[in-house]
């Protein structure tokens, strides 16, 4: 099983939703301490190492430290807006 850290962004975004929004990300960000790569799961493009999971109108990227066995959650945002000066993992 891996531990789950959230950025400072990423945790900053999920205190700013409403409780519904709240669960439904938490519920998939959970999920990636069982499975980090589940089958919806994305490898992005140009980044290392970096994967995104979609939770509704939201998007969440993170990076998995294997040594540490740990999902890094780094960013959660509005599709639009996700993809924007991505974090490096």
């Amino acid at each position: 099983m891996y531990k789950i850290k959230l950025a400072e962004d990423a945790a900053e975004f999920i205190r700013g939703q409403t409780q519904r929004v709240q669960r439904q990300i938490l519920a998939k960000i959970k999920k990636l301490s069982q499975d980090p790569y589940p089958q919806n799961s994305v490898k992005l493009k140009g980044t290392n190492g970096l994967y995104r999971i979609v939770s509704g109108y939201y998007r969440i990227i993170y990076t998995v430290k294997h040594k540490e066995v740990t999902v890094l959650v780094l960013r959660i945002a509005h599709r639009k807006e996700v993809y924007q000066n991505l974090p490096e993992a």
